[in-house]
């Protein structure tokens, strides 16, 4: 017997999913991921944090190709500035202009507020990238960078790491 153009047994036809399925899905997942961040013990939740937050280049959007990867066996040792965070109005010159970290010395910038702009001048990661809050872009040692706010509210920190034995940090900070 036929039952309205199937036959009986027979499985519906399968629909294909919306493209704005897919995005809710993401979110949802960040959602989740983001609360067992927040419960997790202090170590834990820093590695899942960086874990999450070295993907992000713009806000929730999947990783730049020309943001480079951190090694996952740093061990941070200094930041800047040593208190409160760098503001639109308190970006030293030298942020601004072409620099880089010495040998060895790999660099994250934390943006927690507004965006910044991380232009990564040389190198197989060279391009610009926005970073909107919450979001983390990667230094890599020795390589030119440099920032430039693109909103009056960005606040960030940078901090700087090392891989263990890879010589003594002889770098002064302000």
């Amino acid at each position: 017997k036929k039952a309205r153009g199937r036959q009986q047994g027979s499985q519906p036809p399968r629909q294909q999913a919306m493209p704005w399925t897919n995005l809710l899905l993401t979110i949802i997942g960040l959602g989740i991921l983001a609360t067992v961040t927040a419960r997790a013990a202090p170590g834990l939740r820093s590695a899942l944090s960086h874990s999450v937050m070295s993907r992000c280049v713009m806000c929730s959007a999947p990783a730049s190709s020309s943001m480079p990867a951190l090694p996952h066996d740093v061990i941070k040792y200094s930041h800047v500035p040593k208190e409160g965070r760098f503001s639109k109005d308190r970006i030293p010159g030298g942020l601004l202009k072409q620099h880089s970290t010495k040998k060895g010395t790999w660099g994250r910038i934390q943006v927690s507020q507004g965006e910044l702009q991380y232009k990564i001048n040389e190198g197989a990661h060279a391009g610009v990238n926005v970073l909107r809050a919450p979001a983390t872009g990667i230094i890599e040692p020795g390589v030119y960078h440099e920032v430039a706010p693109l909103t009056d509210d960005v606040e960030f920190i940078v901090e700087f790491l090392r891989v263990p034995g890879t010589g003594p940090v002889d770098e002064k900070r302000e």
